[in-house]
């Protein structure tokens, strides 16, 4: 993460260096790691640049425009289906590294004894998804390989503040952090009840300096809210997205829905939107204004203060002051 600084505050033992656009060479520069004999257990951070804008390259299995799958979030043009397409062929190249970094810690004897945790660290690269927290934005894959753990599925509701109680629990350094926000989901990977796991928090602020638009949201299993709290100013974009060709693409054809959100909506967000995600699964009809559902959203209003007392939210000033 190059642009996480300055490298003082998040500070590694040591940065190997590779090509930043190549997984496989990324991969390749850490045999060392695995390789070295003192016996000591290591923590490797690994990163690629794919599948990040732009996506330039064709992979090496091409993917055909006409055969992808437009999501219901982004509108089906011919620019989305072409980004889309470059898209996964940058996933293409991704999955070539992790692939690659599997085979070293094979080799290596390390497999056996290694925890690898595959996360991504925000929605596709699309308006609709990334910086946002709607559903294609907070929805991330989470792929944990214990080698103590059968394969299987667990259904338990985390959020990435849980990460590093949960690798430091798997570590045997502590089970309780009671300094960190998040908590470790070591026991629940191995549960069928998801109990105490219904609930998420997730948060916004600043994407670019210039992207300014805090947002606070409580996520239960069937409701959502969210809490625009910049909402007098109209949804600020990544620089990438606004450039985008399907973005750029539905201006120019004055197009008044993308996917099945009206324009409008994703750029004039009201204070509060709640959604019922049973029901309305694309999050199109707030229900915060609905008056069956006022019992439900003070109650999630509570939930979220709540949680923002406990982690010293700066922003829990809003309540007062609006």
């Amino acid at each position: 993460k190059y642009h996480v600084a300055p490298p003082s505050v998040y500070a590694f033992e040591e940065e190997i260096t590779a090509a930043r656009s190549s997984p496989m060479e990324r991969a390749e520069a850490c045999a060392s790691i695995f390789d070295q004999e003192d016996g000591r257990p290591f923590f490797l951070y690994f990163c690629t640049r794919e599948p990040h804008r732009p996506f330039v390259r064709d992979g090496s299995d091409p993917v055909s425009p006409d055969e992808v799958l437009v999501p219901d979030y982004l509108p089906d043009l011919p620019e989305t289906r072409r980004e889309l397409a470059r898209y996964y062929m940058s996933v293409q190249r991704a999955d070539g590294g992790l692939l690659r970094l599997i085979e070293l810690l094979q080799s290596s004897g390390k497999w056996e004894n290694t925890v690898v945790v595959f996360i991504s660290d925000n929605g596709v690269a699309f308006p609709g998804a990334k910086t946002t927290l709607y559903e294609p934005g907070m929805r991330l894959p989470c792929v944990i390989r214990r080698p103590d753990v059968a394969p299987g599925v667990c259904d338990a509701m985390v959020t990435w503040a849980d990460l590093s109680p949960t690798l430091l629990d798997l570590a045997g350094v502590i089970s309780e952090a009671p300094t960190m926000h998040g908590r470790s989901f070591k026991n629940a990977m191995m549960q069928s009840s998801t109990d105490g796991w219904n609930e998420v928090f997730a948060s916004h602020t600043f994407h670019e300096i210039t992207m300014y638009y805090p947002m606070r949201v409580v996520r239960g299993r069937r409701y959502k809210l969210i809490w625009n709290i910049a909402h007098g100013l109209p949804y600020p974009f990544a620089t990438d997205l606004w450039a985008s060709e399907t973005w750029q693409a539905t201006l120019s054809r004055g197009l008044t829905h993308y996917g099945k959100r009206p324009v409008k909506d994703y750029l004039e967000r009201p204070r509060f939107e709640l959604y019922d995600l049973v029901n309305d699964p694309h999050e199109i009809h707030n229900l915060a204004g609905d008056p069956g559902h006022q019992s439900i959203l003070q109650d999630y209003q509570n939930r979220l203060r709540a949680y923002q007392e406990k982690t010293s939210d700066p922003w829990i000033l809003k309540w007062e002051y609006e």
